[in-house]
């Protein structure tokens, strides 16, 4: 990416590091959540919305 662009990388990680494991022996349930933003993404999302209603 040139550096003029490199701003768009800028963004944040959050959720669980490590996924929630329910086990009963009989059944094994693993929840987890993680999300990954960055300007260009909210950028995006945003433009996509602004389209989407003017169609």
């Amino acid at each position: 990416m040139k550096p003029a662009f490199e701003w768009l990388r800028y963004g944040f990680h959050f959720g669980f590091d490590q996924p929630f494991v329910f086990d009963i022996k009989v059944l094994v349930l693993t929840l987890g959540i993680s999300i990954k933003l960055n300007i260009a993404g909210i950028i995006g999302m945003i433009l996509a919305i602004v389209i989407y209603r003017n169609l």
